[in-house]
């Protein structure tokens, strides 16, 4: 399947939200509803690119955990295996709580 379209774009930018308010309302508080107002979508819109409730936070958690790969594992993979690593990763996720790249933390 190709990627990169409008849709895959739409998504994205709705996962970036979506993380964001799970980040302060947990994910309880991440509905399709919700989302939609938060974006002025239709519930309808965003019903589209999920599926349902669950796959809205199931794709949540997944879009979070990939920007803390991003921001705080990786950068650590460069230095040297062993301690250098382990210290390299303790002051990546460090940096990644202190910089707050959620609302919610």
């Amino acid at each position: 399947m190709k990627r990169g379209g409008k849709g895959d774009r739409t998504r994205e930018s709705i996962l970036r939200v979506a993380v964001d308010v799970a980040s302060v309302e947990g994910l309880e508080g991440l509905s399709i509803g919700t989302l939609a107002g938060r974006l002025k979508m239709s519930k309808s819109g965003l019903f589209a690119h999920f599926g349902s409730k669950t796959d809205l936070q199931l794709a949540a958690v997944e879009a979070a955990r990939a920007v803390f790969v991003d921001q705080a594992v990786r950068p650590a993979l460069v230095a040297p295996r062993g301690l250098p690593r382990l210290w390299a990763l303790s002051e990546a996720w460090l940096s990644y709580v202190e910089r707050k790249v959620f609302r919610g933390g």
